[in-house]
């Protein structure tokens, strides 16, 4: 059980850091650029299929991208085939925006990890995998959510 409390304060301290990090970089926010990721890479992508992939309700996925089309970054594109629903796609600034925020991603992640050693790096990020697949794989419909984005 020892080694589950620790598990569980190292995953308080790491979504700490991240909230802290998404506070003052707002810019290179993760659920941002994470939402810009995703449309970037589906091609005729519906609000609904965001909405699955990031694994957030459609709600809270149209607030979002309500501000994304308002600062530019992705617009909104008619589906031929239903007159009511909309395709979203990128911007030209929103494509740079997300350049940006992955430069900034991952000039961040060689500085945190300048001192470790790439089988260090390698062991991590297949064990962050590992974790957050068994992690879903406790609630079917995070399982559910996440085996959508996988496929995609």
């Amino acid at each position: 059980m020892e080694h589950v409390e620790a598990l569980r304060d190292g995953v308080r301290e790491l979504m700490k850091v991240v909230r802290l990090l998404k506070q003052q970089h707002q810019e290179h926010a993760p659920a941002v650029s994470g939402m810009l990721a995703v449309i970037r890479r589906h091609e005729k992508l519906h609000l609904k299929d965001l909405a699955a992939a990031c694994a957030l309700d459609q709600s809270t996925t149209s607030r979002a991208v309500s501000s994304l089309v308002q600062d530019g970054l992705v617009r909104r594109v008619a589906d031929p085939r239903d007159g009511r629903a909309c395709f979203l796609e990128l911007t030209d600034d929103g494509t740079e925006a997300l350049k940006k925020a992955d430069e900034w991603y991952a000039a961040m992640l060689a500085a945190t990890l300048r001192d470790w050693t790439p089988a260090d790096t390698e062991l991590l990020a297949g064990l962050l995998r590992r974790f957050a697949q068994s992690l879903a794989a406790t609630d079917p419909t995070t399982a559910q959510s996440t085996t959508l984005e996988a496929t995609r």
